[in-house]
């Protein structure tokens, strides 16, 4: 009865989530309308998780786990609205409130002076907070003595993500011997997508002029992207023609630079929300929210294959390892790997799961919106944990997928609930990824 009950409320409690639009859920928690570059917003999507098949006991884990907040990735970004406030102030093109936005920027930039790029104390904190609850959740895997592998992105940020994690579950359970690496052979799994392996990047892909750009600029032009930029500038147009920025441009790029700040710890919105009305917001959130979908995400975009064909290297990485912990090969209970937003959402295009599909109707911006909502899988801190299960009554291997902390479920026959064959998930998962990897170019 008590099985019931639970399944009954977490039904109810799947059915509320699903039952608010994108507007709703961005109103309601505005901070993640940049998507991406938002803190860790899974706990607002916390939901309970599924209990295992009788019989079934957790004993590996494979995980790959985007680092924790950072300061701004690149110095031009900082820059970006200090540069443009300082033009306008120069040519007198401010409002009041423009003047308050010009001194808000200036005390942001100075946040990341000497730290570009770096793991921020937030970042920190969201990893330890995902190590507990991972061995709270799956305690059987870390008994006493047992090795915890991880292997990192050699960006600092990365490193640092790693190793606030590893002491995390040292502190949970301080006999477990915890392996940090971050060779530069092992960074084809980590940053799968790279120069050094295909010559189709992120950066090269993103920068391509692209079929979905069009639909982009099309919706863009029924928009008003100038409301918040009235409330700054006296003159928009002038600032426009003053510092070679497009209006869409200046709108989001100011937004975000406003609020970046909240991966510092900083979540005082009084500001921002008084020159960015909760429309200006959703503007935000349904124009990052499609670019990263058709740029990074979408496997049934044109040349898409070709983007994710390096995907193979995680892929093959996680297969090999899990592989060896079923044979009893493997000296790690868990195989942990930390990078970032591109490979773990290459991965999650790959895996094309019910909640978080790669081939959906990219033709509508708005469509996208509500059925690919990237605030809540892919912020600061974003993880997908595979989590291995055996039973004595049975040889099947049984997996189940938690990204961002909540059970996913495959396009595949499950055994119960979200908990899959690990036969058939490594057929589908190594089919993929060869489908893919045949459009590799080097």
């Amino acid at each position: 009865m008590k099985r019931v009950l639970f399944l009954l409320s977490a039904l109810c409690i799947t059915s509320l989530a699903l039952a608010q639009t994108s507007r709703e859920e961005v109103d309601a928690h505005p901070h993640v309308a940049m998507s991406t570059h938002s803190v860790y917003a899974a706990p607002y999507y916390f939901k309970p998780i599924a209990k295992a098949p009788k019989g079934y006991k957790p004993f590996y884990i494979s995980h790959y786990g985007r680092h924790g907040s950072r300061h701004e990735s690149q110095i031009q970004y900082v820059d970006f609205g200090v540069r443009v406030t300082r033009i306008a102030d120069s040519l007198n093109l401010l409002t009041p409130k423009g003047k308050e936005v010009a001194k808000y920027l200036l005390w942001a930039a100075s946040l990341h002076e000497g730290r570009i790029g770096e793991l921020t104390p937030l970042g920190v904190e969201q990893h330890k907070g995902i190590a507990r609850r991972m061995y709270a959740r799956f305690k059987p895997v870390f008994y006493h003595g047992a090795i915890v592998d991880s292997r990192s992105s050699n960006y600092t940020r990365c490193i640092l993500s790693m190793a606030a994690f590893n002491e995390s579950l040292k502190e949970c359970k301080p006999m477990l011997e915890t392996r940090m690496d971050a060779a530069e052979e092992h960074q084809n799994v980590a940053r799968p997508i790279r120069s050094a392996v295909s010559n189709y990047t992120h950066r090269e892909r993103n920068a391509a002029d692209h079929e979905w750009h069009k639909t982009f600029y099309a919706w863009a032009a029924t928009k008003d992207f100038d409301a918040p930029l009235k409330r700054i500038f006296t003159d928009v147009d002038a600032v426009v023609k003053a510092t070679g920025e497009s209006k869409i441009s200046l709108m989001l790029q100011i937004y975000k630079r406003l609020a970046f700040v909240q991966n510092q710890g900083y979540h005082d919105r009084s500001l921002l929300e008084s020159v960015y009305t909760p429309d200006d917001v959703y503007l935000v959130y349904q124009s990052e929210n499609y670019r990263w979908y058709c740029a990074y995400f979408g496997a049934n975009l044109p040349d898409s294959k070709r983007y994710l064909a390096p995907m193979h290297y995680l892929v093959d990485d996680i297969v090999k390892y899990a592989d060896l912990a079923i044979e009893g090969k493997n000296s790690a209970v868990a195989n942990l790997r930390f990078g970032h937003d591109y490979y773990l959402l290459a991965l999650l295009s790959l895996l094309n799961s019910d909640q978080i599909r790669s081939d959906i109707d990219y033709s509508s911006v708005d469509n996208i919106a509500e059925q690919w909502r990237a605030y809540r899988f892919m912020t600061m801190g974003s993880n997908l944990q595979m989590v291995f299960y055996h039973s004595k009554k049975s040889d099947d291997v049984l997996v189940r997928f938690l990204e961002n902390e909540n059970d996913i479920t495959l396009p595949l026959k499950s055994v119960e609930g979200p908990f899959y064959k690990w036969s058939d998930v490594r057929k589908y998962m190594t089919d993929r990824a060869n489908e893919w990897k045949r459009y590799q170019t080097k």
